[in-house]
């Protein structure tokens, strides 16, 4: 890890300050960077003189020129002396806003003399003296305001300072907890907070800062009041507070100086106001100062003002339960569940799990019990949770508490610890316990959701039926039932039905929008999955980020991260933008746990894109792991390994294996999948073995339409148009090599002319594939060479002997000789080596 910081970004503004031809005054925040992109701009200059302003020498005339001057000034005009004896041709000036009279005069006589160039640094929003104020308000100098790091410009500086890739959600954490502060963001990385997790950096724990931090944050709170003290340290332990609360409280008059002072934000909220710290960090070194029975008081100061005050927000009873928590005051269980249930909502897990914890403690028994397990679910801790279901589910409950504990304990177990038969198990009980109609309605739409995840997609049909047999559901049943619905849509391959049922049930959950957050992820992955079906990789992408989001602040909810993490992986990767899913999937990657049902996933996006990019090792390296972390429950989890080692068989000159597996793949997958697997078949240059099929596939979708097309094309121009399909629906890389096989089907018909513009074209699309490497694409490298002769040259440039190419293809030494000999014939090489050199080029 780098301890220097590396100077990243600000090229407007650098550019802006060099082409200042009098000079320029620099202002923005504490920590933006003022001073390192000044001595940016004069970094290679001769002649530079640096004057550095600080409080101490304020109190000295033409303090801040001291080490500037001679020793002794003359007994006539000081500044003319001092003007004269500053001969530099380039003056930086540092933190002006506290320049002493004198030399903020000097400052302003040099700028307007002209002959030396000033850039100054000051501190916004900020007293100056009048005559630094002078220069841009006079139109003297320009004045460049400096604003703190956006997301984007923190990654790039994270990924430069610790030469590797960062996580997302580490970027957007750190960006939060430093609000693009340059200075306080470095101290942060500094502090250890960050592990290299394989390729990827992350932020786990808690967040520490060092000393260096916490004096710099120390000393810009500066000197406090007691009231004013009290005020900070409330909000240390309560933001945002409400005015009204600080009035009951007795801090609001001591909130308005610290408003003055640039210490606390107070923001509309309706029709009340909300102040909050004015950044992050104070919070962390206000409570640092504060002694255990002092932050006790405070926290039971605060949740007796809001209990008080009746609660009336929602994040209220949130907020009581830690306060009386953190505070030792007794533990009331139906407080600390209420509290639990709202954390979880808002996807503050790890607080959630140790409230449900402190409710157990509390004695909120099987409640607090089924709680607990539920929470301990959405945190990956598995068999924990299935504890904490086993020991609830012994006691005595009312039927709809039996039916959402043996519902949610059954969900656990399926993709939580990949056990299916005590899943269905768990169902089976729950259903003999049952008595009502409307508990045998949610047994059976569970039963069907998990017949749909293992694959078994009449049974989840025949399901559903029966559920709605029973009679009437009720709003929350018709809910469920219709992301059963759109699950069983989506496998039949029936994409534009499944984003129809997805809206609809949306639509009713968008009037609760803090309820079911596990129905929306569903429903997201669903509708992003038909999207892609339909060939709409916009909408997949932004449903994909939806998702995404879903994980809550910083990713706590590892699930719905891990999920549309991949879902974003391969929509890049149909995208033909391998390096940015690598990025995206290896990012995912690193929050895999041990084990898991999602490894399958998460994994085989991986190695598919590794193995698209040629990096085969990476690919089958990603497919080991897989094999001894992931889960196989069903499709969804299995197909993605067997498409990546499909690509990983063809980079390794295997076409006809790859063939084969596609084809294998393709009897067994959903109707969904079923369509890729066949075009894949197609890429590999076996478009005879499978255009029957794709023409006759049951799932309309405008891009299964144009996979059939492509497997039906028989001369270049059809393939263009292809091409052009893919082109037009985003799929860069399906058109690169659509176009590089209508080159190859023009050379084959004799028509040079297009079979350069086609050549031309595939070239173009594939230089937007971000490093795409397949036997398509390999004709650009290698034009001319038919796919048994493509296949024998990449098995001969990895150094196998024609006798074990020729038992691996099942064909004769002879043909193995006589095909590379035409080879090289073709590409004017004469050994396996020089052949390599080719191919790798």
């Amino acid at each position: 890890m780098a301890a220097s910081w590396p100077f990243i970004g600000r090229a407007t503004q650098l550019a802006e300050i060099r082409s200042a031809s009098r000079g320029v005054v620099v202002a923005g925040p504490p920590g933006t960077g003022k001073s390192r992109l000044a001595a940016q701009a004069v970094h290679g200059l001769d002649g530079v003189a640096w004057a550095r302003a600080t409080a101490a020498a304020a109190e000295i005339p033409l303090g801040a020129f001291a080490p500037l001057l001679p020793a002794t000034p003359p007994a006539g005009n000081p500044l003319g002396w001092a003007a004269a004896a500053l001969r530099a041709p380039v003056l930086v000036v540092d933190d002006a806003h506290l320049l002493d009279p004198a030399s903020a005069a000097l400052v302003h006589h040099l700028v307007t003399r002209g002959g030396t160039r000033v850039i100054a640094t000051l501190r916004s929003r900020t007293p100056v003296p009048d005559a630094v104020l002078a220069l841009w308000k006079d139109d003297l100098v320009p004045r460049l305001e400096l604003e703190p790091f956006s997301l984007e410009e923190t990654e790039a500086v994270l990924e430069a300072a610790l030469g590797g890739r960062v996580e997302a959600a580490t970027v957007a954490r750190l960006w939060r907890a430093s609000q693009g502060n340059v200075l306080y963001l470095h101290e942060l990385v500094l502090s250890g907070i960050l592990t290299e997790d394989g390729d990827v950096w992350r932020w786990r724990g808690p967040l520490t800062i060092t000393p260096t931090l916490r004096e710099t944050i120390a000393g810009r709170i500066g000197e406090l009041t007691p009231r004013e003290r009290e005020a900070l340290e409330l909000l240390a332990y309560g933001e945002p507070l409400g005015a009204d609360l600080l009035a009951v409280l007795g801090s609001l008059d001591a909130v308005q100086h610290l408003e003055d002072r640039q210490l606390v934000t107070v923001q509309p909220d309706g029709r009340r106001l909300q102040i909050r710290l004015a950044h992050p960090l104070y919070g962390e070194v206000i409570r640092d100062g504060c002694g255990v029975l002092r932050a006790r008081t405070m926290m039971r100061r605060l949740a007796q003002a809001v209990t008080e005050a009746g609660l009336r927000r929602r994040e209220d009873v949130l907020r009581v339960a830690v306060w009386r928590l953190d505070s030792g005051l007794p533990g009331d269980p139906g407080l600390l569940l209420a509290g639990c249930e709202r954390a979880r909502v808002v996807r503050d897990l790890e607080l959630a799990v140790r409230l449900g914890r402190a409710a157990v403690a509390a004695g909120g028994g099987t409640p607090a019990l089924a709680a607990l397990g539920t929470v301990l679910f959405y945190t990956d801790r598995h068999t924990e949770a299935e504890d904490m279901y086993a020991t609830a589910w012994a006691a005595e409950m009312t039927e709809r508490d039996r039916t959402d504990l043996g519902v949610q304990r059954a969900l656990n177990l399926t993709v939580g610890l990949g056990d299916v038969p005590r899943a269905r198990a768990v169902l089976e009980e729950t259903t003999r316990l049952a008595r009502g109609d409307g508990a045998r309605q949610g047994i059976l739409i569970m039963r069907a959701v998990l017949a749909a995840l293992t694959g078994d997609v009449a049974a989840a049909e025949d399901l559903l039926a029966r559920t709605r047999d029973l009679g009437p559901l009720s709003p929350h049943g018709e809910r469920m039932i219709g992301g059963a619905d759109a699950a069983v849509l989506l496998a039949r391959g029936r994409a534009a039905e499944c984003l129809a049922r997805v809206a609809e049930v949306r639509a009713g959950l968008a009037k609760e929008p803090d309820a079911m957050r596990s129905l929306s992820a569903a429903l997201i992955g669903h509708a992003a999955n038909a999207a892609l079906l339909l060939g709409d990789l916009d909408t997949a992408e932004r449903l994909a980020d939806e998702g995404y989001d879903l994980g809550g602040r910083f990713g706590s909810w590892t699930r719905a991260v891990l999920e549309f993490g991949t879902a974003k992986a391969r929509v890049l990767r149909l995208r033909g933008r391998l390096t940015d899913a690598l990025a995206w999937a290896r990012d995912t990657v690193a929050r895999l746990p041990a084990t898991g049902v999602l490894a399958g996933a998460c994994l085989g996006e991986l190695a598919h894109t590794y193995a698209l990019a040629g990096d085969l090792a990476a690919a089958e390296e990603a497919l080991a792991r897989a094999e001894a972390t992931g889960m196989p429950i069903g499709p969804y989890v299995v197909l993605p390994l067997r498409f990546a080692r499909a690509w990983t068989l063809a980079g390794r000159g295997d076409a006809a294996g790859a063939v084969d597996l596609c084809l294998e793949t393709a009897e067994s997958a959903l109707p969904c999948d079923v369509p890729f697997a066949l075009h894949d078949v197609v890429r590999l240059g076996r478009p005879d073995l499978v255009s029957a099929r794709l023409a006759a596939l049951d799932v309309r979708s405008p891009l299964v339409a144009l996979f059939a097309r492509h497997a039906a094309a028989r001369d270049g121009a059809e393939l263009d148009a292809v091409s052009e399909g893919f082109e037009r629906l985003g799929l860069l890389l399906y058109a690169a090599e659509a176009a590089a096989q209508a080159a190859a089907r023009h050379r084959e018909a004799g028509l040079w002319r297009g079979a350069r513009a086609a050549e031309t074209r595939a070239w173009r699309l594939s230089q937007r594939c971000q490093g795409a490497r397949t036997l398509a694409l390999m004709d650009l490298d290698v034009p001319g060479l038919t796919p048994r002769q493509r296949e024998i040259a990449v098995l001969a440039a990895q150094g196998l002997t024609n006798r074990e190419i020729a038992e691996r293809l099942v064909v004769s030494v002879r043909t193995v000789a006589n095909t590379l000999y035409a080879v090289y014939d073709k590409t004017g090489v004469n050994d396996r080596a020089a052949l390599a050199a080719l191919l790798i080029r």
